[in-house]
């Protein structure tokens, strides 16, 4: 059961959260919030670490002319989110 509650955060936080939203490891700055309380901050910023190294090095085959089909980077997320 869910509870509404409004608190302060620092903009570090939030940051990470929305950072969280757009990697696609939480699905609402809500829900990262609470990934983060529950597992804690320190797996919140490794996560975050990883998927911004994955989607670097994605962008930067783009860059060099490596061709990505449509969808093939969704799997290869998908991929390394079960590791």
């Amino acid at each position: 059961m869910s509870v509404s509650v409004t608190i302060k955060v620092r903009k570090e936080v939030v940051e990470l959260a929305d950072k969280m939203v757009r990697y696609g490891i939480a699905r609402s700055r809500s829900h990262a919030i609470n990934l983060m309380i529950e597992r804690g901050i320190a797996w919140a910023r490794g996560e975050v670490e990883f998927w911004e190294g994955v989607y670097e090095k994605a962008k930067r085959l783009e860059r060099e002319g490596y061709r990505i089909r449509h969808g093939g980077l969704t799997g290869i997320l998908e991929e390394a989110r079960r590791r």
